[in-house]
């Protein structure tokens, strides 16, 4: 067979989908974090 199977193709598709909803969580929660440093240095100005 020159072309992968019908099957193999949706796994292959499952597992980047799986990989990129990983990477948008990591993003996410990396810019909640630069966030709160912020809000912390602001209001660490403050004082």
């Amino acid at each position: 067979m020159l072309y992968p199977s019908h099957k193999s193709i949706i796994i292959y598709i499952r597992r980047l989908w799986g990989i990129q909803k990983n990477i948008e969580a990591v993003e996410k929660w990396a810019q909640k974090k630069e966030e709160q440093e912020k809000k912390i240095k602001k209001n660490n100005k403050l004082f």
